[in-house]
Order: structure tokens, then C-alpha cells, then sequence
């Protein structure tokens, strides 16, 4: 067979697998508490990592591999492969149907825009709070669109729709959007914004039940996310948005390690993995 099309094959019959592993350890490692952005961002794409590492270790396997290549696909290894290209399909699906105009539309207040990200506000936000808690509203979405949060939200949702259906998956997103929000309200809190007049945007925002549709980052939020976000502006909990819980610079070079280590397994040890998981043709 032709090698790149084994290799496409097997790693999405391996992906699903990992993916699947990585996802449910994923949902049960750490507590119910709310975690730092950073944090709760490698929680949701590490099982997505996970298939890169595989990816990775065939490529390896590719370099060495003769053309055409003695193994062969067996129906249980291609029937999971095409179970999990359908996977993959509705998530670009999905990511496609997100850019639609339309729906990234706000009810009160948001940020909306993938490259050029702008905030809109309806003109019942504006009745609703004091001055200072519409000046506090509009800095926490200035910081959304210093951050193009718009677009790490279309990027965090193609990533929990690439893990569908794993368990957990939707409470891992649901979780990096409100630390998302944390951070923000962070960064307005240092600007030298009082928490007393952002936690009464976010206030009069949920009692206009504002909807965010699509990519629309917001200052509400829902449920008990947001009396968690009022009572951590109220009692100044509030962290320095300097502070990191995890080295973004440690995590990249860990990262790339275990992809070369993964390649070097590929292209020293492939053959015979490939072989003992397909057999030979």
C-alpha cells in the first residue's frame, strides 16, 4: 500500500483512541475549582496533544519505510479510521457554520470579530448601569479585543469538537471560558478599574439575559460562573495579570521533546510496531 495513505489511516484509527484516554484523564485530574487560564487551556488540548505525539511517531516510521509498504489495513483498524474522519469532518463543519454572518451576535454587550474583533453594545446595557459600570463593561471587552479572545474561542470550541463525544469534554470548555473571563476581569481590575463597577456590568448583564451566540466574547457568562465572578470582584481576589501558573516557555520546549522523542521511536522502532498492530500483507 501506498505509505502516506497507511499513515493518514492509522492515525486516525490511533487518534480517536488516545484522544479518547487523554480526555476522560483530562476531566478526572484536578478539582471542581475554577483554574487559570493557562491552565484550564492545556486541560482541554492536551488530549488533542496526545494525537500529535502519534502523529509524530509515524511520521518517523515514514522516513524509513519502503515504498510500497508491506503492511496492511484491516477492517477494524479502517472502520475506526472512518468513524473518526467523520469525527473530524463535522468539527470543520462546525467551525465553518460558526463564521456564517450572524452568528456572533451579542443581546447587551460583547466582542465579536475573528481578525478584526470590535465591541458592540445595545442601547438597554447603556440605560441599565451608572456610567462607571458602563466605563468598567467596556474595558474588560477592550481587553477581549487586545487579546482577539474571538478567535481563541473559535479555536477552543474546534478543539473540544475534535474530541466529541468524549466525556467531560463540554465541562473542560465551559471551564476555560470562565477562566478566560477571570483573566479579563483581572487585566480591567489593574487598569485601575473598581471591581465594585465591573461586577455590576456583569449584573446588569445577566438580567438583560444576555445570549452570546457564536464567536462572541462577553463580560457575563452564566449560571454559577457568574456569582463566582462577582463575589472574586467584590472581596478583591482579583489576581495580577502578570502572575502564571505554568511557564509558557517550559511547557513549549516540553512539548517539542516529546514530539522528537515520538519520531525518533517512529523511525527506529515503527516498523515493528506498525507491523505488530496491522500484520503483514
Amino acid at each position: 500500500m501506498d505509505p502516506e495513505l497507511v499513515l493518514v489511516i492509522v492515525w486516525l484509527a490511533l487518534f480517536s483512541g488516545v484522544v479518547w484516554l487523554a480526555g476522560v484523564s483530562a476531566g478526572w485530574v484536578g478539582d471542581r475549582r475554577p483554574h487559570p487560564e493557562r491552565a484550564a487551556w492545556w486541560r482541554l488540548v492536551m488530549p488533542l496533544f496526545t494525537g500529535l505525539i502519534v502523529l509524530a511517531l509515524l511520521v518517523g516510521w515514514r522516513l524509513q519505510e519502503p515504498n510500497p509498504v508491506p503492511e496492511h489495513i484491516g477492517r477494524l483498524v479502517f472502520g475506526i479510521a472512518l468513524l473518526n474522519g467523520g469525527i473530524v469532518l463535522r468539527a470543520g463543519a462546525r467551525a465553518i457554520q460558526s463564521l456564517r454572518p450572524g452568528t456572533d451576535a451579542c443581546a447587551s454587550i460583547g466582542t465579536i470579530g475573528l481578525l478584526r474583533p470590535r465591541v458592540v453594545v445595545c442601547d438597554e446595557f447603556q440605560r441599565s448601569v451608572s456610567e462607571d459600570g458602563f466605563a468598567a463593561a467596556m474595558a474588560h471587552e477592550t481587553a477581549h479585543v487586545k487579546r482577539r479572545d474571538p478567535l481563541r474561542i473559535w479555536l477552543a470550541q474546534l478543539a473540544a469538537d475534535l474530541q466529541w463525544p468524549v466525556p467531560g469534554t463540554r465541562g473542560r470548555f465551559s471551564a476555560w471560558v470562565l477562566a478566560l473571563e477571570a483573566a479579563r476581569d483581572d487585566e480591567t481590575v489593574a487598569t485601575g478599574t473598581a471591581g465594585e463597577d465591573l461586577a455590576e456590568a456583569i449584573l446588569a448583564a445577566a438580567r438583560l439575559r444576555a445570549i452570546p451566540r457564536g464567536l462572541c466574547a462577553h463580560a457575563e457568562g452564566g449560571g454559577e460562573g457568574i456569582a463566582w465572578r462577582v463575589r472574586r470582584l467584590l472581596s478583591g481576589a482579583a489576581e495580577p495579570p502578570g502572575r502564571r501558573s505554568i511557564d509558557p516557555w517550559a511547557v513549549s520546549v516540553s512539548c517539542v521533546g516529546l514530539l522528537v522523542a515520538a519520531a525518533w521511536l517512529g523511525l527506529h522502532h515503527g516498523e515493528a510496531f506498525l507491523g505488530a498492530l496491522l500484520g503483514k500483507g
